[in-house]
């Protein structure tokens, strides 16, 4: 299928053929399978008859129509909510709701935290575990001192099950007025559970009567003695305001059984509990990797279903950064980007996740490639979405924001049409691997006129076509094995100016990384007017005006 005239600005070579030198190879020697060393994501996909169904993997929300349809608004057509307190699937969705958008697909998934041994979040793309309890107390309620109620519907504390009987308590106290003489505390008082110590086998604390509390946020690990914990929380009205008061609970066990559970299930109670709803489908995402490669090496290592990273979340800093979720360098931080190509450098199969988290007007998102789905069934429609996830048969979308002719944000927010149109391994007559090809197409050619493609490798980034069409020779040694540990591809598409009007040329893009490209912008906005972008240090935020697609990675086998 022949691709689309380039656009204006694009070189004059529509083809680009891209040579990577002989490099050291990082890493052990594999043995090289002539016919089959290069393993390709794509490899299912009838690139003349797919379909592009945008998706997410870790977002929060969902729980009422009208959140529903801003998700619409936005051009998801795959609603795969994660939320927590409890880690519970948002599915299926309404029967009603299925009815006024047929063409919607749902899918189980649900964010599992509060482990012993890891301080990890993960999701479970299709799978029916829950876990955890949820329970906030309103403002009104607040408000009144002393501050009494009632937590019902908990599990009673076992030795044979004692993360089902282990809560968490969350406190949060305000200074209306204090001096350096007067500090106003709170006193708290519970019956039903005991303290406990989290990270020593829940160990019994004692009681908990008459416990001051000063100002700031406070968090108890509780045992429960019975289905129901009463608070008294006694407080001066005149001195502090209660701006939280919560009981909340996740998984408290070891990551690696929670993993289980997640994908194959358990039984509790004689009934079963958890597992993945298509043993070909789906499978755990890890959420927010602010740690180091050691941390998660272990956990791709555990299960083939085990199936990646986030390689963007909007919430933490777009590209991440390893000091914690919000970063205030003045550069855009990029610690979860180079974590993948750390992970990729060692031979692991890692797919990239593209989410906004809790930030719901934010970008990123998951583009599944999927077989035609009008003629399928509801249940055969889910197949597929989680069976793309499985296989890696998605890309990630960090597109630009669309605005109105004065520039304020508006729908369809990070919905962009560009995207891979092919990506395909070149081989030669005896079935070897000699090249990989890639198209893109969809991109708005009045306000993203120019294309660049980049191709990249454990050595880096290994060449880079400013045009909508390129081929990559993939290079081997004296031996004939592939050389590079892997090759994905990246593809921006960009306006001709920035910045009120400076040129924005191919050899400027060259010389960016993604993460200053994925800030490109015209204009700022003050934050929270309106609030697309969580917590960031920054006053004002850039609007972003490029659209950035990038490519699950082709690995050497």
């Amino acid at each position: 299928m022949k691709s689309p005239a380039p656009p204006a600005g694009t070189l004059n070579r529509r083809r680009l053929l891209l040579a990577l030198p002989a490099l050291p190879l990082a890493g052990a020697a594999l043995e090289s399978n002539a016919e089959d060393d290069l393993d390709n994501p794509y490899a299912d996909i009838d690139w003349d008859r797919c379909e592009f169904l945008p998706s997410m993997s870790h977002q929060h929300q969902g729980q009422t129509d009208a959140s529903r349809d801003v998700f619409r608004e936005m051009g998801y057509r795959h609603f795969a909510f994660s939320n927590y307190y409890p880690s519970a699937p948002t599915y299926p969705l309404p029967e009603a709701y299925l009815e006024r958008h047929p063409d919607l697909i749902g899918a189980p998934n649900a964010e599992q935290h509060s482990f012993t041994d890891a301080g990890l979040h993960f999701n479970s793309l299709g799978s029916l575990l829950a876990t955890g309890y949820g329970s906030s107390i309103g403002s009104a309620a607040r408000a009144t001192s002393p501050l009494i109620h009632r937590f019902e519907g908990l599990t009673v504390f076992s030795e044979a099950r004692p993360w089902a009987g282990v809560y968490r308590l969350d406190v949060q106290l305000e200074a209306v007025q204090s001096t350096a003489e007067t500090q106003p505390e709170a006193r708290l008082t519970l019956t039903g559970a005991q303290a406990c110590d989290f990270r020593n086998a829940f160990a019994d604390l004692g009681p908990v009567r008459e416990k001051p509390l000063a100002v700031g946020s406070r968090t108890l690990y509780l045992r429960t003695t019975a289905p129901v914990i009463e608070m008294r929380l006694d407080y001066p009205a005149a001195g502090l305001r209660v701006t939280q008061c919560r009981l909340m609970q996740g998984s408290n066990r070891p990551w690696r059984d929670v993993f289980r559970a997640a994908l194959d299930g358990e039984e509790i109670d004689g009934r079963r509990s958890g597992g993945l709803m298509d043993p070909e489908g789906g499978g755990i995402t890890l959420n927010h990797p602010t740690g180091k490669l050691d941390d998660y090496t272990a956990m791709l290592d555990f299960d083939p279903r085990v199936l990646g990273i986030e390689v963007w979340n909007q919430l933490t800093s777009g590209f991440g950064s390893e000091r914690g979720f919000y970063s205030q360098d003045a550069s855009p931080p990029a610690h979860f980007y180079r974590l993948w190509d750390a992970i990729l450098a060692t031979g692991r199969r890692c797919w990239g996740f593209f989410v906004k988290d809790h930030n719901t007007y934010g970008r990123g998102r998951n583009i599944l490639v999927v077989p035609p789905l009008a003629d399928l069934d509801r249940s055969s429609r889910e197949a597929a979405a989680l069976r793309a996830y499985r296989r890696g048969a998605f890309f990630g979308s960090i597109a630009a924001l669309a605005t109105d002719d004065q520039g304020n944000i508006v729908a369809p927010y990070d919905r962009s049409d560009f995207r891979f149109q092919r990506i395909d391994i070149r081989r030669d007559a005896a079935g070897k691997a000699t090249a990989l090809g890639v198209s893109v197409a969809g991109q708005d050619t009045g306000r993203r006129p120019q294309v660049q493609i980049r191709f990249v490798t454990d050595q880096g980034i290994a060449a880079v076509a400013d045009a909508t069409e390129a081929e990559f020779a993939l290079p081997r040694d004296a031996a004939g094995r592939l050389i590079p540990a892997f090759v994905r591809v990246e593809a921006i598409a960009y306006p001709a100016t920035h910045l009120g009007g400076q040129p924005l040329t191919p050899a400027f893009v060259r010389e960016r990384s993604v993460a200053e490209l994925a800030r490109l912008h015209d204009r700022q906005v003050d934050r929270g007017q309106p609030g697309f972008f969580g917590n960031p240090a920054e006053l004002r935020t850039p609007i972003p005006i490029a659209d950035l697609i990038f490519s699950q990675p082709f690995r050497r086998i």
